[in-house]
């Protein structure tokens, strides 16, 4: 979250399973913006990031060594 004066405040979750639908995406985000109601000062700039992204039917990476 970017202020209108420039400072930044961050906030992350980890859980353990898949989340699997775009209502849980948004359940999850909101929940992180909640922790920090009612804002100090106004946003400029609100953003949402994922890791460690993978299909539905992507198997885990496997390398392949050509001996």
């Amino acid at each position: 979250m970017k202020f209108a004066d420039f400072d930044i405040i961050t906030r992350s979750q980890s859980v353990s399973t898949a989340i699997a639908n775009r209502d849980d995406l948004a359940h999850l985000a909101i929940g992180l913006l909640e922790d920090n109601m009612p804002l100090p000062k106004a946003v400029r700039l609100l953003g949402v990031s994922l890791s460690s992204l993978q299909g539905a039917d992507d198997a885990e990476p496997q390398l392949d060594f050509e001996i």
